[in-house]
């Protein structure tokens, strides 16, 4: 199918999903489920981020025998903000993103981590921020590596994909990975 018949409603800024949205079509074998950003909210109450959080929990222990894959998506230029406040500033907290992904990782569900917004930081700062994110995944027991297959044969190892939805930097790759995932569904 064509992804602009099939795409979702898009918020206009980032955090501004609230719901868990399904996007469903009959001539789609499954759905799409697209959960509220889990690192960046942009409520109004603290109370509101929890809520939300705890649905996320819900949802995904409610149905996780029905996700055959996620993609986990992360702002290039959101990664190092998250980690200063949960990581390096607050010992004390896992990062909201690392607690996501170990939590799929309970449940098996294969999963790749996508950097958007590679077009937005230079090749200095893409380098820095992604040895920062995969030693400080380290300290949670993440093994974070560089996709360089279309399917992540190795349970541990955790596949990151670098990723421009503006400029479409390696889409081709990123439609490969999900259609292996699709294959093994359908």
């Amino acid at each position: 199918p064509s992804p602009k018949k099939f795409k979702g409603k898009a918020g206009k800024q980032p955090g501004s999903t609230l719901l868990i949205k399904s996007i469903e079509f009959p001539q789609m074998p499954y759905k799409i489920v697209d959960l509220p950003g889990f690192g960046y909210m942009n409520s109004s109450s603290r109370r509101r981020e929890e809520h939300i959080k705890k649905q996320l929990v819900i949802h995904i222990e409610k149905h996780h025998g029905d996700y055959f894959f996620s993609l986990v998506i992360l702002n290039f230029l959101r990664i190092e903000d998250e980690l200063k406040k949960y990581n390096l500033e607050n010992n004390t907290s896992i990062p909201l993103t690392f607690e996501l992904i170990k939590f799929l990782k309970e449940f098996d569900i294969p999963l790749l981590v996508i950097l958007n917004k590679a077009d937005k930081v230079s090749v200095f700062d893409k380098k820095r921020i992604i040895s920062l994110l995969i030693d400080s995944a380290k300290d949670y027991g993440l093994n974070l590596v560089q996709i360089t297959y279309e399917e992540n044969k190795v349970h541990m190892k955790i596949p990151y994909l670098e990723f421009s939805a503006i400029k479409r930097t390696n889409l081709d790759k990123l439609k490969r990975i999900i259609k292996v995932f699709l294959q093994k569904v359908g």
